[in-house]
């Protein structure tokens, strides 16, 4: 009975080692990619464009790739960030195809584009569209995803 029990045990383990081994790897590792990009908003302009924040998170919340599409405001109150985390390349590059197809330029009005930095692997689409914000491309090192 506990040879049964111990080899029992044993197959529990194997499998659990097998399941591990076929587990996708998570983050940016396995394909994700994330921004993070900044504007200005002029004082006069920051209730038109929190308005506008709260159209475009409504309608990004909508496309499968997005995870995480977020808007915060820093202490100066005009720099805006805007965090976002695709599944892959293509998600983000059906993002912007969406976003121009539903907004056109009308973020861009309300919003000066700064600075982006990109993280994971973009593909050649994806830099191509960021590529006139002089992107600035992170080295992924290590580190894991929940």
């Amino acid at each position: 009975m506990i040879r049964k029990l111990f080899l029992s045990l044993i197959a529990l383990v194997i499998a659990a080692f097998a399941a591990e081994a076929q587990t996708p790897q998570k983050g940016l590792k396995a394909g994700y990619v994330a921004t993070v990009s900044s504007g200005e908003v002029a004082p006069e302009q920051m209730d038109n464009f929190k308005q506008l924040a709260k159209k475009l998170a409504a309608a990004v919340a909508e496309e499968p790739g997005t995870l995480v599409y977020e808007f915060s405001v820093q202490p100066d109150g005009k720099t805006v960030d805007l965090l976002e985390i695709y599944q892959s390349s293509e998600a983000f590059v059906a993002h912007v195809k969406h976003m121009r197809d539903v907004f056109g330029q009308q973020a861009g009005q309300v919003r000066k584009p700064g600075n982006i930095t990109v993280f994971g692997s973009p593909n050649a689409e994806m830099k191509e569209i960021i590529a006139r914000r002089n992107p600035v491309y992170e080295t992924y090192i290590d580190g894991f995803y929940r």
